[in-house]
């Protein structure tokens, strides 16, 4: 997301720099048969430059602020908006044998001064052999200069062995130990 804002932050800076009759001639001309009859007028070229440069303006404040709060400090605020961004992203079907590891938590979270540690496992043993069971993983999310800053990721599903298809994740995150 953050990348995208910076992206479009550039773009838009480009093309207020850029010679918008140029740009039109480059991009929009060839579709008249005359195009200099048809060419917009000084005031058009204005506007479309006064709107990129708002853009550029607006989109890179935002892309500074969300980069601004990716590296400042961690902090239990900072730790929770992240866990509960990463637990909507890991949200969904993943393959049959395939459900949110250490990894893929540690990747969703996107900080490197948050340790993510596999917890206990905990599965609905009332079934009879070959079918599918609800299982429940529980993940420690611990800032590394700071151990008072914690949280909880569960990721909760119907696999096991014989499961048929994909499965559906439902991810949460909670404030605080496991």
């Amino acid at each position: 997301m953050v990348a995208l804002l910076w992206i479009l932050a550039v773009l838009l800076l480009v093309l207020t720099l850029v010679d918008p009759r140029r740009l039109w001639y480059a991009t929009t001309a060839w579709q008249f048969k005359h195009p200099e009859a048809n060419e917009p007028s000084g005031a058009s070229f204005a506007l479309g430059r006064v709107v990129s440069g708002i853009g550029a303006v607006g989109f890179g404040l935002a892309a500074i602020v969300s980069t601004a709060g990716s590296v400042a400090p961690l902090s239990q605020d900072r730790l929770d908006s992240a866990g509960y961004s990463a637990a909507r992203e890991l949200t969904g079907s993943y393959g049959k044998y395939g459900s949110p590891g250490v990894s893929q938590i540690t990747d969703a979270i996107g900080r490197d001064d948050v340790e993510v540690r596999e917890g206990r496992t905990v599965n609905d043993d009332d079934r009879s052999f070959g079918e599918s069971y609800g299982i429940q993983e529980f993940y420690e999310l611990r800032g590394v200069d700071d151990d008072s800053i914690t949280g909880c990721m569960e990721v909760s599903y119907v696999g096991g062995l014989f499961h048929d298809g994909d499965i559906d994740v439902d991810v949460s995150y909670a404030a605080g130990s496991c």
